[in-house]
């Protein structure tokens, strides 16, 4: 069916509470651009794409003024003929950077349209291997006392988590290695840990970090370097004493591909926000099984569901802080430490725009 119509809503939406991150530094909101396709009979696919706050107008008129023109009156049953468009559009500014959370917003929302017409969620559409897919809690805590962190392992458990993430990256590798102390001897041996360094190291202090934290059992450390430093990750796995996940800030395809044939990590962690949607984050997830690796995501939890549900190497899924389940229809359930995954058509839940209006910043 042919696409009639293409609105394109930006929004910053406030967090809670501030929080803190290495890279990012401190956030009190983050950006969001939600696309909304309609094809000639009427139905309607809505996908969505994260930033941080006061990004998301640059992203908004970039499917705005190129890819648009592109969308009205084509087939939108061609996804993998109009992501290809959108990125060969782009190419001199893109293959990558905003361009890339541009075209996610744009997929998904095309991936949720065919769900919609086949009255299909995506998950068994894609695919269609397991509704459950097991979580953690993806804390951003850099910024709180221990006290606080602690507080909030309890009430992730409470909540029905058997997975925990922490951040990394104070002023000194002591204080963090306290930190975890801290957390793990608070969780006990039965609740998995995962730390977050945001890129706050150099190889060789990442090494040290690697090898210190070895004696906490953390599932993975996840993004110590700077996230394209394919060597550098390369020397860490096969030097270093904690496993390795990254991928949240790689972009395409081809930067995946690097990232696993330097032997880089042991958890690739792609973001269908930031790696140009469902039709990329797919062919990753399916290189991650060439390699014999399994899939974790980053982010987005109430969308990913649909698509680690599909995977058959899917281990984990964060649930994140930047969650939008005041603003959505049908918000992730989770059973015994798994989420769920809906068997409502296509994404499986429908923005509130009633909400989100207050937000809006165009």
């Amino acid at each position: 069916m042919n696409i009639k119509n293409v609105e394109i809503l930006a929004y910053t939406v406030p967090l809670k509470e501030p929080v803190k991150a290495y890279a990012a530094g401190l956030m009190t909101g983050f950006g969001m651009v939600v696309v909304k396709i309609t094809d000639e009979d009427g139905n309607t696919g809505q996908g969505y794409t994260c930033m941080m706050s006061n990004q998301e107008l640059g992203i908004a008129r970039i499917i705005e003024d190129i890819f648009k023109p592109i969308l009205i009156n084509s087939d939108s049953s061609r996804i993998e003929y109009l992501w290809e468009q959108m990125w060969r559009k782009t190419h001199y500014v893109g293959r990558g950077g905003p361009v890339s959370f541009a075209i996610a917003a744009v997929d998904a929302a095309l991936w949720d349209l065919l769900g919609q017409r086949l009255e299909q969620p995506l998950w068994r559409i894609l695919g269609g291997y397991s509704p459950k897919v097991k979580v953690y809690a993806g804390n951003i805590d850099l910024n709180f006392p221990i006290s606080k962190i602690l507080e909030n392992s309890s009430k992730n458990i409470e909540d029905g988590f058997k997975a925990i993430k922490m951040r990394l990256g104070r002023e000194s590798l002591k204080e963090d290695i306290k930190r975890v102390e801290a957390v793990r001897t608070h969780i006990g041996d039965d609740i998995e840990l995962m730390a977050d360094a945001n890129e706050a190291w150099r190889v060789d202090q990442a090494l040290k970090a690697s090898n210190e934290l070895s004696n906490f059992d953390l599932t993975w450390l996840e993004e110590p370097i700077t996230p394209d430093d394919y060597q550098g990750y390369s020397y860490l796995r096969n030097h270093g004493k904690t496993p390795l996940a990254s991928g949240e800030n790689l972009h395409t395809l081809r930067e995946f591909q690097l990232l696993m044939s330097f032997n880089g990590v042991d958890f690739p962690e792609p973001d269908y926000t930031t790696c140009g949607g469902f039709t990329p984050l797919m062919k990753i997830a399916k290189l991650a099984e060439a390699y014999n690796l399994p899939i974790i995501t980053h982010g987005a939890h109430d969308t990913h569901i649909q698509l680690l549900a599909a995977c058959p190497n899917a281990a984990y899924m964060e649930v994140h802080a930047f969650g939008i389940e005041d603003y959505i229809s049908n918000p992730l359930k989770m059973e015994n430490g798994y989420g769920i995954a809906s068997d409502l058509p296509g994404i499986g839940f429908e923005f509130n725009f009633d909400k989100l209006k207050q937000y809006k910043t165009n």
